[in-house]
């Protein structure tokens, strides 16, 4: 195990001081006296302080972060858990001389998305956290954070991009296919099955389509011949009900509805209103408003992607790199977790 500077320097029965000169080869030390601490340094290796570097890094330059998150809407504040996260690591690390500016765009929108890019290269940031709905403003944003030396990690989702790049997310095919197998479980092979997803101005949200096609790849190794009908409707409105939707509800069959993202939630009462049975749910995200129908029993399983601990591991992992050039974390995996109403009885 690897020593610090007040450990060699007992062995080495010098000064802090001392050892600090050897490490940093600032001379003013007899040869014998270097050569015994570079003795002891090779033997037990040597741990740097990294908090007291950071401390360092901290009273010579401000560490300053960007935040690009969707803005909050009346039908979902899905956007407000990872900004709680980024805020409580932001909090915890203020001592270091951290600190955050947060930036929001039309989350179906690119146009919005590319002006506040453009607002954040235009200033003196060290990173930025935000998310990848658009491929194309994000290869412009990564070519122009390179040029700067800006590192950035993505949210949310995983597409791939023109450069190397970092995210936190979960697997949302992995995810899709999950729940497939939950759905199968209460509605076998003869049911009805439907996935509902939302679309922005650039066509369906990636994560959602990722899902969609980890759902469908759970039913395909069944081999069964299954029914699965999708429904998009647009991020900002809400989900309107056509004649032909109705005709597939129609009848006592078990059905199985999987929502691709936050939105679980408008299910329950669309079934309601038309009277719609023998149906299991299943969504994305502990929101309050999905927790409601889960605990009621109306939504089966939610599937939680931690939002907030995404945005708390990109503050801190982000802190990580810029202070130990540790980059190890900036790309995390999480795990696909699952909850059902007896979390909460």
């Amino acid at each position: 195990m690897s020593i610090g500077i007040k450990q060699i320097a007992e062995l080495a029965n010098v000064s802090i001081g001392t050892v600090d000169r050897v490490l940093h080869k600032r001379g003013g030390v007899s040869k014998e006296t270097e050569l015994r601490i570079l003795k002891i340094i090779e033997e037990n290796g040597y741990q740097k302080n990294t908090v007291a570097s950071r401390l360092k890094l901290a009273s010579v330059n401000k560490i300053k972060f960007a935040i690009l998150l969707p803005e909050s809407t009346s039908t979902s504040n899905y956007w407000e858990l990872p900004r709680l996260g980024i805020a409580n690591a932001l909090d915890e690390l203020k001592e270091f001389g951290v600190r955050g500016d947060h930036y929001q765009f039309a989350g179906s929108s690119s146009s919005s998305f590319r002006k506040g890019c453009s607002q954040i290269v235009l200033k003196n940031y060290d990173a930025v956290i935000t998310v990848p709905f658009f491929e194309k403003e994000c290869n412009m944003f990564l070519e122009a954070s390179k040029k700067r030396k800006l590192k950035v990690v993505f949210l949310d989702t995983e597409i791939p991009l023109k450069y190397p790049s970092n995210f936190i997310r979960q697997n949302s095919h992995k995810a899709g296919m999950v729940a497939g197998r939950l759905l199968h479980g209460l509605v076998g092979d003869k049911g009805k099955y439907f996935i509902v997803n939302t679309y922005n101005d650039v066509g369906i949200q990636v994560n959602n389509k990722q899902r969609e096609d980890g759902f469908r790849s759970f039913f395909k190794s069944l081999k069964k011949d299954v029914m699965i009908k999708t429904v998009n409707h647009p991020l900002n409105e809400a989900l309107e009900i056509t004649e032909e939707m109705l005709s597939w509800f129609k009848g006592d069959s078990s059905k199985g509805v999987f929502v691709t993202n936050s939105r679980a939630h408008l299910i329950p009462e669309i079934l309601s209103e038309y009277r719609v049975s023998n149906t299991s749910l299943l969504g994305f995200d502990l929101n309050d408003k999905n927790l409601t129908y889960l605990k009621n029993g109306k939504i089966d399983f939610l599937i939680n992607q931690q939002p907030k601990y995404q945005g708390y591991a990109a503050i801190k992992n982000l802190f990580n790199s810029l202070t130990k050039q540790d980059n190890a974390d900036l790309d995390l995996d999480i795990p696909v977790e699952i909850f059902v109403r007896e979390h909460f009885m």
